[in-house]
């Protein structure tokens, strides 16, 4: 189910997604040097937005990244704008940049150096600008190299709003870093490079970081041994021991346990590939959802009838979906 984003955005509050975006074809373009630059480049942009990555995966063909989006600052200075484009820029670009400010200024343009950096404030602590230029950045790389055109990717981007809990953030998270178990890649998440779980473990600050936030329910622990610890035993190592390939039911066969008033148990909702988690709208408690739906009651009729579903009893985890 889509729905504008700026439904769903507000720059009022801090805010979690969970985005998705697919190759162009599903084409699996993601080697390990593509990965590489992948990963940089996320960096780099986080670097310079003030958004932080608190969970990640790369596959071969699409990418998952779990975001906090902060209450963007009332004043960004010059100087912190400047420190923050040398994450993304170049010595040689942030040269030709001054220069062009320089050439303005002396043809008489004064305002073009002050309308510059606010186009780059405007950047800062916005989803669709953060996605967007990793994108376009990897997409000039990716065709560079491999002397191709056009476009690499299959849509604009998917993003599900999660509550800024512990519970809903951390049982999205463990989605994300299971998701090569479940294709079969690996059998625990710790085994697979290209997620933020093994990147903490070799030492990652940024990552362990961002697990330390999911732990702490965004107020950040201190300890990591111990975020590490909650995180991987009560989520990841029970996700992984219920992931079975062969077992797996299909979002068909969901459905039609569903209609028929059957229910899944926890574990059967662990190895479930859930498009909730992908094609939702939003993810959270009970009143998460009930706020979301009053806030939002408007918009949410023009587009149809919709309703929250108990998705994961254990956890109290609710979802709010289209009704067929």
């Amino acid at each position: 189910m889509r729905m504008e984003r700026r439904t769903l955005v507000s720059k009022n509050q801090p805010q979690v997604f969970h985005v998705i975006s697919r190759v162009v074809d599903r084409r699996f373009i993601f080697g390990e040097r593509e990965k590489g630059v992948f990963l940089g480049l996320m960096r780099q942009f986080e670097s310079f937005s003030g958004i932080e990555i608190l969970s990640y995966c790369l596959m071969g063909n699409h990418f998952h990244l779990l975001l906090r989006i902060p209450v963007r600052p009332g004043e960004i200075s010059v100087e912190e704008v400047r420190k923050r484009m040398e994450f993304i820029y170049s010595e040689k670009k942030m040269a030709l940049i001054d220069a062009e400010i320089s050439q303005k200024k002396q043809s008489g343009y004064s305002e073009f150096e002050e309308q510059f950096y606010h186009r780059q404030r405007d950047r800062m602590y916005d989803l669709s600008a953060f996605i967007r230029d990793l994108k376009l950045k990897f997409t000039k790389w990716y065709n560079k190299t491999n002397e191709r055109k056009g476009t690499l990717w299959e849509e604009r981007f998917k993003s599900l709003l999660v509550e800024g809990k512990e519970g809903a953030m951390m049982r999205v998270a463990s989605y994300i870093e299971l998701n090569p178990v479940r294709a079969g890649i690996v059998e625990e998440p710790h085994q697979y490079r290209w997620c933020s779980y093994t990147e903490a473990l070799a030492g990652g600050k940024k990552a362990r970081l961002g697990i330390m936030k999911l732990a702490g329910g965004i107020a950040e622990l201190d300890n990591w041994d111990i975020a590490s610890a909650k995180y991987r035993e009560s989520y990841l190592i029970r996700g992984a021991e219920q992931v079975d390939q062969r077992k797996g039911f299909s979002i068909d066969k969901l459905d039609q346990i569903r209609k028929e008033g059957g229910k899944l148990s926890h574990s059967e909702i662990w190895k479930t590939r859930l498009r909730y988690f992908t094609d939702g709208v939003v993810l959270g408690s009970q009143s998460f959802i009930e706020t979301f739906t009053n806030r939002n009651k408007e918009s949410l009729l023009r587009k149809g009838r919709r309703k929250s579903y108990l998705m994961d009893k254990l956890e109290g985890i609710y979802t709010y979906r289209q009704v067929r």
